[in-house]
């Protein structure tokens, strides 16, 4: 076992890779580095053939059949090898790390090679150097390397060069140049390299270690921003002790207020602890007093993109689902936690210990105060954020009597969209969408899909009764109305035959990008989280 100096020196020595992000990373700049170089080496081999009829002696095949030729030729199309291997599949660190430094060696004794196999006449020494240089410069300013490594990686590069030119030159029978001199000058050009491309490589690594140290909050190093909202902005990071994939998310642009609100709402929170409640791991402060919070990473889709990208979903896997999410419900309204944001982009799909089709509901109880304008906040008595196409009528009126039936209308709102494939209510702008929040009736999800059975198209319009207390009265009592339906469940197999289906489908055919997608969607905003005025509440 290494330690100290030893491990400090073994981990120079290392790519710097400490994460999947960072491995990922690395594969793509080593594959394109090694394309850049063959591209740049054939390129100048094209050149050179080109141009032999106008300053060359001899047949153009000299440029494929002598030593120089073959050895440029064989050594460009390393490049290519190497870009080819390095790109072929996810590769694990010890591979990477050994085909960065095989990869380079590789390229660069070809160009020793190359440069030293024949009369030194036209100095060919020099054009060794020079090609080198050109490859560790690109490796450099591409590749994450640190100092000490770009350092051992150039010295192995250039070291073949000072005596294979001294050989050339004590072989070539021509006295009037000493083989010594040649072989001090190429010594010396090959510190020269070494010095540069190291010197490139201690300002590039130097500034990524600024950037993953601006980026690390607490124990948490952000790695990639993976969504982003009205409050704020949520990245992937991992732990810096764990390596435990996390989500951060940051608040930002809330009132000092709203901070220590948010702080109170995640401690409670954190408390939650039904699987399909999403998990708070922590919280804290950054130092320009940004609030965030660290929750589980999942990997999988909202309901959302469930129903943009697969339609309407099979009334028994709706039932499947809403029944989780009245478990997280049930919990939450149980702790005197309200929601207030239940929507579809809010509900996430995944796996979790081998079985599909598990849910967690996201931001419990976390948005719920922001700056309505300069003078006005959330928490006063003239503002109420929420998403319009799933705010219930007592929430647009009254933001200050809302409880957890308010959070069940939502749900009722989510489940005709899950069945249906529509909203409840639409409209070209707030006050259309709210006033039928107010007024309207809903049409029977059953007309709009007829193969939607009648009990559970009675629940779902008893969730979306304009009077609270016309709605189930609890999570629990909701859940059972759900099971009650007399439905058939949703099994394991039939949650991973859809999987399969959609696996098959993605590797046949590419979907729009979701984010695209978003950006289609018309004006009716189902996605984003607003602040509503309450003067604007008459509505008609």
């Amino acid at each position: 076992m290494l330690t100290g100096a030893a491990t400090r020196t073994q981990s120079f020595l290392r790519a710097p890779i400490a994460s999947e992000s960072e491995r990922a990373h690395f594969q793509r700049r080593l594959a394109f580095t090694l394309l850049l170089v063959f591209i740049l080496a054939f390129g100048f081999w094209l050149v050179a053939v080109g141009v032999h009829p106008f300053v060359g002696n001899g047949s153009i095949r000299v440029h494929f059949t002598s030593k120089v030729g073959i050895a440029q030729l064989a050594t460009t199309f390393a490049g290519l090898t190497g870009w080819a291997v390095v790109r072929a599949r996810t590769w694990s660190v010890d591979f990477l790390d050994a085909a960065d430094v095989i990869g380079t060696l590789a390229i660069c004794w070809g160009w020793d090679f190359m440069a030293t196999c024949e009369s030194p006449i036209w100095r060919p020494e020099l054009v060794g150097v020079l090609a080198v240089s050109y490859t560790l410069v690109t490796r450099t300013a591409i590749v994450p390397s640190t100092t000490l490594r770009t350092a051992a990686i150039g010295i192995a590069s250039f070291l073949p060069l000072a005596p294979a030119t001294y050989a050339m030159y004590a072989n070539a029978g021509e006295r009037a140049t000493l083989p010594l001199a040649p072989a001090v000058y190429v010594a010396i050009w090959s510190v020269v390299g070494v010095a540069c491309t190291s010197t490139i490589s201690y300002v590039i690594y130097g500034l990524r270690l600024e950037v993953r140290k601006a980026m690390r909050l607490g124990q948490y190093v952000l790695e990639s921003k993976i969504g982003e909202g009205a409050m704020g902005a949520v990245y992937r990071a991992s732990h810096a002790m764990l390596r435990r994939p996390t989500a951060i998310k940051l608040l930002t642009g809330t009132t000092n207020r709203a901070a220590e609100r948010f702080e109170r709402e995640v401690q409670l929170t954190a408390r939650l602890t039904h699987p399909n409640t999403i998990a708070v791991f922590d919280y804290g402060r950054t130092p320009d007093g940004v609030f965030y919070y660290a929750m589980e990473y999942l990997e999988g889709i909202t309901l959302d993109d469930l129903v943009e990208e697969h339609g309407p979903q099979p009334p028994a896997r709706v039932v499947h689902l809403l029944v989780q999410i009245c478990g997280a419900l049930e919990e939450a309204h149980g702790a005197g936690l309200v929601h207030r944001d239940i929507k579809p982009a809010n509900v996430m799909l995944t796996a979790r210990g081998g079985q599909e089709d598990i849910v967690k509901v996201l931001d419990f109880g976390l948005v719920k105060e922001s700056e309505a304008s300069n003078a006005l906040s959330t928490s006063s008595l003239d503002a109420v954020m929420g998403t319009p196409h799933f705010m219930a009528p007592e929430a647009i009126l009254d933001p200050r009597n809302v409880d957890g039936r308010t959070d069940l209308y939502a749900l009722g709102v989510t489940a005709y969209f899950l069945l249906t494939g529509e909203r409840v209510f639409d409209g070209t702008n707030l006050v259309e969408i709210c006033s039928a929040h107010l007024h309207q009736s809903p049409v029977d999800p059953s007309e709009r899909r007829p193969d939607v059975p009648k009990e559970l198209a009675l629940v779902v319009l008893a969730c979306l009764a304009k009077k609270p207390e016309d709605r189930p009265k609890t999570a629990g009592e909701l859940a059972d109305r759900l099971l009650a339906c007399g439905i058939a469940p949703w099994s394991r197999s039939d949650a991973r035959a859809f999987w399969e289906r959609v696996a098959e489908t993605a590797a046949g055919a590419k979907t729009p990008k979701r984010a695209e997608r978003r950006r289609r969607r018309s004006a009716g905003m189902r996605g984003a989280t607003v602040t509503i005025a309450l003067d604007d509440r008459a509505l008609g």
